[in-house]
Parts: C-alpha cells; structure tokens; sequence
C-alpha cells in the first residue's frame, strides 16, 4: 500500500485471548506436523533434488542437471552443502519443517486475518500436509511469499527486505512468479481505492524502477535454470494430441476437486472423467472450478483483495497451462498462498465490501477453510497408516540383507531416488536409457516402460563381478529370470497413494538375508 499518497490503515486490536489461541494453534500446528513428519516415506521428487544436490560436482554443473528439472535452484542451493557434507538424507525433512514452522507463526501473527481464518488456514490441506509434510521448495516457496506481503502491508513497511524475498521467491518454484509479480503490483505499485495518483507517483520514485530491477533481476536468473535443454522431455505432463484449449479445460476442471473435500475415489467410469478430467476435457468440471472461483472472488470484501485474487489466479493458470499443463495439489499449493494473500487484503482496515451479502461473505471463506481442514486430516490419517513410498522399505531391505553393494539395476528410473539416497549408493543401471545414472535425467528417448534385458544382466554382471539386484514395479518371468539366475527376494509394502510405486527385487540368495516381504492389501 502507498503509504505517502494513500491512507494509512488502522492497525486491529488484540482481542481478549488472541495471544493464547495464536500461541496454543502454534505449538498443535508443529507437535502434529512433527508426528505426521516422522511417519513420512520420502517419495521419488523429494529424493530426486537431495541427489542432483549431492551428485554436482560444483554450482556450474548444478544449473545444467536443473535444465532437465524445470525448477529453479534455490531450493537446491539450500541442500548443496549439507548433501556434500554427507549429512543424513532426514535433514531435508528438518529443514522443511523449520519452514513450515515460520510458515505458521506468520500466518498466526497476521493480525489483519480474523484468528478463526488464521488457524484454519495452517491446519488446512496445503500448508499443513501438501506443502509441509513431502520435503520439496513450495513450503520454501510460501514462506517468501506470505514474508514480502507482511512487509508491505506492516505498519512501517520494510521495502527492500519484502524486494528481496520476493526475488528469492521467483527462484524457489516457477508457479510462485505469478503470486511474486501480484504482489509487486498490488501491494506496492497499486490501489484501486486510493486511484491513479498513487500509480503514478509510484512511477516516479526511483525506488520504484530499482525494484522493478531487482525482480527483474531475479527473472533472469530464474530463466537461466528454467530454460529446457534442448534434448529435454517431460513425458508426464504431456497428453497425446491435447492442444492448448483442451489443457485449460483439464487443468480448470481438476481444480475445484483440490479445494473441496470430495473423494475421487468414490467416483468411477464417465462420471469420474466428467467431474475429475485426467486426459479429456470436461466443460462440467471446468464450470465447477470457474463457479468456485466466481464465489471467492464475490466474498472478498474489499476492490484490492479482489483485484489481487482474481488477476493473480488468471496469471497463476498461465503459467501453469505454459509448464506443466494439468496442476497436482503440490502445484495448487502455490494458488492457495495467492488467496491467502488476498486474505490479507480482506482486512476492514482496507474498506469496502464484499459483492455477496455480509452474512454469506465471511461463512462462505471459512467454510471454503474448514473444508481445507477436513482434506489435511484425511491425508495425514492416510499418510501414518499406510506408507506412500515403497522405495524406502526396499532401501531398508537392502542394507538389512547385506545386498547394498551389489550393483543395483532400477526399472524405471524413477523408482531409483529414494533408493540411492537412503542407501548412499552412488549410481545405478537404468533400463529406461540404457545407460548409468545417479538420478533421473529427463532426456528424449527416454522409455520407462522398457526391461532390463538378459544381455544387459550380463554385462551387468561382467562388469562388476557380482549379481546385480534388480529392483523393478513390475513382476519379471519366470523365463526370464531363470535365463537372469535370479528370483524374486522381496516385494514392498503396498502404497496407498501411488500403487505403481510398488517394487519386486530380484537378485541371487549367495551371501546374503533374503526376505519376501507381502505387500500391505
């Protein structure tokens, strides 16, 4: 907000008991985030940066594996150090949870939130369990973000420091460029209240122009690791023929569901497709997301809250359609901290009112919150009763039978993450390039759904002088594996979330403890 052309805001009061309730939210909010934490298998993503991290040799050749990732390196950078110092794999989780932490005590200390919005909107899905329990840079991503909008929204706003968060934003996740530049300019350059005469004083501060700078600055050396190389390939985001229109549709029909407590499990056949789309468009679904959206905006009760909310999500939804094509909840984590901004913009300080009547305004946003609630509670009862990553009981099984050095062969490649970081195994054999790795590398040509061949097990065992565990989602042949002089020694526990997760192992019984774990119904 200009505060030298525009009002200057009333600061809200402390109600009677806020301190307890803020202090009390604050201790449950890392009391459960640690036991949910603790009970967390670590997933191929997570695994995947602490390997890139450790395995560059220095900082120049980090920036060239990041062109295969497409995300920027911050996050990286924080875990260069520690993973070259071999300190423990776990120490992502610490440092992520430190995050989530801060996360919560700014929400909580955010006195311009109703405490009601504040302790239901820690406790919701995104922060609590998306963003807070799996190890990646969004919670990082967040922190920045909701940090720079409470410096410029402070009573004594701290300018430079809310431009150097936002700049380290942009490098944390390229869907947080969208909720960076909506801060920038509706938080400091604009206000639809106090008109142009603020917008074009802004223009002529030098201030202005050396902060456009900085974050321009800052786009620069998020381009330079966002950049694609040029035998680059991200089969996952891809749908076969899908044109531009057909993403937006998919991509806004998936939306709502992330917002609303509804099991897509429940759902089968046409009627799934028609509400959740995963590879055809749904005009029922988007309409569904489009109405959801349309009743935020309507509830926000101040023009900047929804000026900043309704540009900021459109430009959210670019920048997805122009990456990743169709969000997960990870990735919509990052449009839940655009409405939690917005929020902030929410304040009576701010003036207005909503377009919906005041008596539907504020129980449509808290309930819109509490459903958030209801989701992160199924998640985490999910998340500590059954495990999502069968890879790292398979790491565990490995270092028990003794079997850690043999030369391990992963199909696909991506199973192979968790293994090699938990383990500290410095590379495997992968099928899917034919070729050996020390992470995934995203390349064209690349088949994961290729096996490993008898001829690739023997050369496999030349080299190496020694059977190698074949670690594989799929179960082999019995031909084949008699042709390998392998059998199967262990099958994983079985995810709940992501079943293709699940991994047989495959190896000879000689010198080692050899186990068949069932998998988990």
């Amino acid at each position: 907000m200009q505060r030298e052309y525009g009002r200057r805001p009333v600061a809200p009061k402390d109600l009677p008991g806020e301190k307890a309730i803020v202090n009390g939210a604050l201790a449950l909010f890392a009391g459960l985030l640690a036991l949910v934490t603790v009970r967390h298998e670590m997933f191929g993503d997570e695994a995947q940066a602490w390997l890139i991290a450790r395995d560059s040799r220095n900082l120049l050749e980090l920036a060239q594996h990041l062109r295969y990732e497409g995300h920027p390196a911050l996050w990286y950078l924080l875990l260069y150090l520690p993973a070259h110092l071999s300190a423990p794999l776990a120490l992502m989780h610490v440092l992520n949870y430190a995050l989530s932490v801060t996360m919560a005590w700014l929400v909580l200390r955010e006195r311009r939130l109703p405490v009601a919005t504040r302790v239901l909107s820690i406790f919701g899905v995104f922060v609590f369990f998306h963003m807070g329990v799996p190890a990646r840079s969004y919670m990082l991503a967040a922190v920045l973000l909701v940090g720079a909008a409470r410096c410029l929204l402070a009573d004594r706003p701290r300018h430079w420091l809310a431009m150097v968060l936002l700049a380290l934003a942009i490098n944390t996740h390229f869907l947080a460029i969208p909720a960076a530049a909506g801060i920038f300019v509706w938080l400091y350059w604009l206000d639809p209240v106090a008109g142009e005469r603020v917008a074009v004083g802004r223009l002529r501060e030098r201030r202005f122009w050396l902060s456009a700078a900085t974050l321009g600055a800052a786009l620069a050396v998020c381009y330079l690791t966002l950049r694609p190389a040029p035998d680059g390939a991200t089969p996952d985001y891809d749908i076969a023929g899908a044109s531009w229109l057909d993403y937006l549709m998919i991509g806004t029909g998936r939306l709502w569901s992330y917002f609303v407590p509804f099991i897509p499990e429940m759902l089968r056949g046409s009627l799934r497709e028609k509400l959740i789309p995963e590879l055809h468009p749904s005009a029922v679904a988007a309409a569904l997301s489009v109405g959801l959206w349309l009743l935020v905006v309507a509830s926000l009760g101040t023009r900047r809250g929804r000026w900043f909310f309704a540009s900021t999500s459109l430009l959210w939804m670019a920048a997805m359609l122009a990456t990743v094509h169709t969000p997960s909840p990870h990735h919509v984590s990052t449009l839940f901290v655009i409405l939690l901004v917005a929020l902030m913009l929410n304040s009576q300080a701010e003036g207005g009112r909503p377009w919906l009547p005041f008596r539907y305004a504020q129980p449509v946003l808290v309930l819109l919150l509490a459903m958030q609630m209801v989701m992160s509670l199924e998640c985490s009862v999910l998340e500590w009763d059954q495990p999502f990553s069968s890879a790292e009981a398979t790491a565990a099984w490995l270092e028990h039978a003794g079997l850690a050095q043999r030369p391990l062969v992963v199909e696909p490649d991506y199973a192979a993450s968790v293994v090699l970081a938990r383990t500290g195994v410095m590379s495997a054999y992968f099928p899917s390039c034919d070729c050996q790795g020390q992470f995934v590398v995203f390349r064209k040509g690349r088949d994961e759904t290729r096996l490993v061949s008898v001829e690739e097990i023997q050369a496999v065992k030349r080299s190496s002088g020694a059977v190698p565990v074949v670690l594989s989602h799929w179960q082999l042949s019995g031909d084949n594996l008699q042709q390998m002089g392998l059998r199967l020694v262990f099958t994983s526990p079985h995810g709940v979330f992501w079943p293709y997760e699940d991994l047989y192992a495959y190896s000879d019984t000689s010198g080692a403890k050899t186990e068949a774990t069932a998998a988990r119904p």
